[in-house]
C-alpha cells in the first residue's frame, strides 16, 4: 500500500518528511530506521539510514512515481543499498499477471569483496546450500560486474526465481575441505541458486594452470553435492603428472603417476567429478602427446620422441603410440587391450620392435612386484622385479639365447643408463649349452658401474661362492677373482672339471681387463694376470690340457728308473708339492712368466706361451728328475730297467763309477718341446744330452 497510486495522491501535499522509527506489525515484525521522504514534483525519494537488514546495516534510497505507475500499468522503484562493503543499484518492479501479483527485483554492484557474498546472499534469498557454499568457498578476491535479478509471485507460497552472475578476478577458491583451494581465480560465475556455473578463464590448481575450463555443481538442493570439472588442456606433460600426483584424486590414481614420468607438451580433456563429502573422486582424461620423453621402471625404460594418445578412465591407464628406445623404434602400448586375461596385472607396458619381432611386456603385479617377458628371434627369458627399500631385486629365469653372437655389438648403453639392482640368472642356455646360474649386485653412479659379489651357482671353495669383483668405467670391464681353500679337488669340481685332477692348499688371483662393455667380453679381447699357487696335487695323463702334459712330462723323464714302468706311473698319477706360477693375458696370447713344479720325483720349468683362441702350445719345458742315493744319475743314460742297472753295475765294479761320471754331470736335465693342440699335445725331447 506504501507504493500504490493512492497513497501517492494522499501525499500530495508533502514537501518532506521525516520519520524517526516505523513498525509495520504482522506475521513478522519490521522495524524501519529513521526515514526521509522528500517530494521531487511527480517523485518522492525515501531514504533510510543504518536499515538492518540480515545482521548489516544498509543505507537505502528509493523513488517513487505516480507518472511511471499510470503510464506502464506497473511501478518500478529505483533502489540503491549502500555501505562500506558495496554500492548496490537496483529496481524493484511491482507488476500484475493472470496468475498473480508480482514483484521483480533486480541489481547491480560494481565491486564487492568475494568473502563479503554471503552476507548479502542470505540463505533466506539463494537457498541453505548456496549460501553455505559461499561462506565456505570464497577465501578471497573481488566479484566486479555483479548482476542479481529475483522474481517472485506475491499471491503464491512459491519460490522466488533467482539469477546471479559476475566476473570473479584475484580470487581463491574452495571447492571441497580435501582439496587445495583454486588461486589466481578468473572467472565468471552464475548461479540461479540451485545450480552454479564457474567458466574459468585462467586459475592455478596445486601450481597447475587451467584455462577454458567449467566448473558446475548441478543441483545444490541435492544431499549428494558434486562440482564438475570440465574443460582443455594445452600444458607441459610434467605439470600434469605433478597435479595429478598431488591432488587428492585417489590411490589408483597417484599409484599410476608413480609408474612413469612424462616430459614435453600435451593437448587433450580433463574432465574431474569432485564429490562434497567423502565419496571418491572421478578422473577422465584424454590427451595426444607428441615428442615426449617416457620414463619408467626406475629409469630402466627411457622412451624418446614419444606420441601417443593417453586415456585414463574408470581408473585405468592406457596408451598407444610410437617412440624409440635406444635410437630403437618401438611400438608402445599402456594396458594394452589384447592382453586383458592378464588378471594379476595392475598396470602393463608393452613394447614391439616395429622392424622384427622383438617383445617385450612389463606388468606391475598387485603383489607389488613386476614381471616381464621378453621374446625375439634370437632372445626369450622372464624377468621377476621386486622394488625393495634398498636396490630392486631383479631375478632373470629361462634365459634363452640363440647364439653367444646376437647379445654382442654396440648397444649405445652407458653405465648410467642401468639401475643399480640386486640381479640373479637362473636356467641360462646359450647356444643350447647350459651355463651356471650367476648373480651380482650392480651398483650404477657418476657413469660407472660396480659390479661386486658376482658368483656362479656351485662354483666356490668349502661352503662359499667364488666371488668376482668388478667395474665398467670409460668403455672398459675388469673382474677380479680370488679364491684360497684347502682343497684343490673340490674347487675343481665345482668348477664343472670332470676329469680326475685332485690337489690340496691353493690360492689364485686372477685380474682381467677389457677395453668393451661387459657383453661384448671375449676371448680375443681379453688382458690380465692370473696367479697361482697350490700344494700336494696329483696329476695323470687323463687330466685335462695343462694337467696332462705335465704328468707325460713327468713320467717320461722318470721312466729311465729302472725300479718303475710306464703303466705303473701311468696309474699311480704324478704327485707333485707345489706349483708356483704367473701367467699374462695380451693378444690372445697366455704368456708364461713363471711356472715352476716341485715334486719328489722331479722339478718342472715351464716357459712359452700358449694361444687360448686356437688352443694350442707353444711351450719349452725343463724337467730336472730328483736323483736319491739309490739311483745315480747315469741310470738315465742307460736306458732303464736291468739294461740300466747292469751299466750301473759294471761302472761301480770295474771303473769306480768313473766311466758314466765323465760322460755327465750329476745333475741331469730333460727338455722337451711342447706344440699343438691343447687336446692332442705334441712333447718332442729337444735334450743334448741325449
Amino acid at each position: 500500500q506504501l507504493v500504490s497510486l493512492e497513497t501517492l495522491e494522499i501525499a500530495h501535499f508533502f514537501e518532506s518528511l521525516s520519520i524517526q522509527k516505523t513498525h509495520i506489525m504482522g506475521d513478522d515484525e519490521l522495524v524501519i530506521s529513521p526515514l526521509d521522504v522528500t517530494r521531487f514534483g511527480s517523485q518522492l525519494l525515501l531514504t533510510v539510514s543504518n536499515q538492518a537488514i540480515g545482521g548489516q546495516s544498509l543505507d537505502i534510497a528509493m523513488t517513487l512515481s505516480s507518472e511511471q505507475l499510470e503510464h506502464d500499468g506497473f511501478l518500478t522503484l529505483p533502489m540503491t543499498f549502500s555501505n562500506d562493503d558495496f554500492s548496490l543499484l537496483s529496481n524493484l518492479k511491482l507488476y500484475h499477471q493472470e496468475d498473480g501479483e508480482y514483484a521483480e527485483f533486480s541489481g547491480y554492484i560494481e565491486q564487492i569483496k568475494a568473502v563479503n557474498l554471503d552476507k548479502y546472499l542470505t540463505a533466506s534469498i539463494v537457498g541453505d546450500s548456496t549460501s553455505n557454499w559461499m561462506k565456505r568457498g570464497f577465501k578471497s578476491g573481488f566479484l566486479k560486474n555483479s548482476n542479481i535479478r529475483i522474481v517472485k509471485n506475491l499471491s503464491e507460497e512459491s519460490p522466488a526465481e533467482i539469477s546471479f552472475n559476475a566476473h570473479l578476478t584475484e580470487t581463491e577458491l574452495l571447492f571441497n575441505s580435501d582439496w587445495k583451494n583454486l588461486k589466481d581465480l578468473d572467472a565468471d560465475i552464475s548461479t540461479d541458486g540451485k545450480q552454479i556455473k564457474v567458466l574459468v578463464n585462467n586459475t592455478k590448481l596445486y601450481g597447475f594452470p587451467l584455462a577454458n575450463m567449467a566448473l558446475e555443481i548441478v543441483d545444490m538442493s541435492k544431499p549428494n553435492l558434486d562440482v564438475h570439472l570440465l574443460g582443455k588442456i594445452d600444458t607441459t606433460s610434467q605439470a600434469l603428472m605433478q597435479f595429478l600426483a598431488q591432488a587428492p584424486t585417489g590411490n589408483t590414481v597417484h599409484d599410476v603417476v608413480k609408474q612413469f614420468s612424462l616430459e614435453g607438451q600435451l593437448t587433450g580433456e580433463l574432465d574431474l567429478l569432485i564429490p562434497l563429502d567423502d565419496r571418491a573422486v572421478t578422473l577422465d582424461v584424454d590427451l595426444a602427446i607428441d615428442e615426449n620423453r617416457l620414463v619408467t621402471l626406475g629409469g630402466a625404460v627411457v622412451i624418446e620422441g614419444y606420441k601417443s594418445t593417453i586415456a585414463f578412465h574408470d581408473n585405468q591407464i592406457s596408451t598407444s603410440g610410437t617412440g624409440t628406445i635406444r635410437d630403437i623404434p618401438f611400438e608402445i602400448r599402456v594396458n594394452p587391450k589384447n592382453r586383458g586375461d592378464d588378471k594379476e596385472a595392475s598396470f602393463a607396458v608393452e613394447l614391439l620392435k616395429i622392424d622384427n619381432d622383438f617383445e617385450l611386456y612389463l606388468t606391475r603385479r598387485l603383489d607389488q612386484t613386476w614381471r616381464a617377458r621378453i621374446e625375439s628371434e634370437v632372445l626369450k627369458t622372464n624377468i621377476e622385479i621386486a622394488l625393495t627399500d634398498e636396490l630392486p631385486s631383479v631375478r632373470v629365469v629361462g634365459l634363452q639365447v640363440a647364439s653367444s653372437d646376437s647379445l654382442k655389438g654396440d648397444w649405445n648403453i652407458q653405465p648410467d643408463d642401468l639401475p643399480s639392482m640386486f640381479l640373479s640368472v637362473h636356467g641360462i642356455f646359450v647356444d643350447e649349452k647350459e651355463i651356471p646360474d650367476f648373480s651380482a649386485k650392480l651398483e650404477s653412479a657418476n657413469n660407472i658401474l660396480k659390479i661386486s659379489d658376482l658368483s656362479f651357482e656351485g662354483i666356490g671353495v668349502g661352503d662359499k661362492d667364488l666371488l668376482f669383483n668388478g667395474a665398467w668405467v670409460a668403455g672398459k670391464t675388469g673382474i677380479i677373482a680370488k679364491a684360497k681353500g684347502k682343497e684343490l679337488s673340490e674347487f675343481l669340481k665345482k668348477l664343472k672339471v670332470t676329469e680326475k685332477v685332485s690337489g690340496g692348499e691353493f690360492d689364485f688371483d686372477v685380474r682381467l681387463f677389457c677395453n668393451c662393455t661387459p657383453w661384448n667380453m671375449s676371448l680375443s679381447g681379453l688382458s690380465g694376470i692370473a696367479k697361482m699357487n697350490v700344494k700336494e696335487g696329483v696329476f695323470t695323463d687323463k687330466d685335462p690340457n695343462i694337467g696332462r702334459v705335465l704328468s707325460l712330462l713327468n713320467i717320461r723323464a722318470i721312466t729311465k728308473r729302472f725300479k718303475l714302468d710306464v703303466a705303473d706311473l701311468t696309474d699311480k698319477g704324478f704327485a707333485y708339492d707345489s706349483i708356483d706360477a704367473k701367467i699374462t693375458l695380451l693378444n690372445s696370447q697366455a704368456r708364461i712368466d713363471n711356472f715352476q713344479l716341485e715334486s719328489s720325483s722331479s722339478s718342472i720349468n715351464l716357459v712359452g706361451q700358449s694361444n687360448i683362441i686356437d688352443e694350442s702350445y707353444d711351450i719349452e719345458a725343463k724337467v730336472t728328475p730328483a736323483i736319491g742315493d739309490a739311483v745315480p744319475a747315469a741310470t738315465y743314460l742307460a736306458g732303464g730297467g736291468l739294461v740300466g742297472l747292469g751299466v750301473w753295475l759294471i761302472d761301480e765294479q770295474l771303473f769306480d763309477g768313473k766311466l758314466i761320471d765323465k760322460i755327465v754331470d750329476k745333475v741331469v736335465e730333460f727338455k722337451y718341446k711342447i706344440t699343438g693342440s691343447w687336446d692332442e699335445p705334441t712333447i718332442k725331447n729337444i735334450s743334448t744330452i741325449l
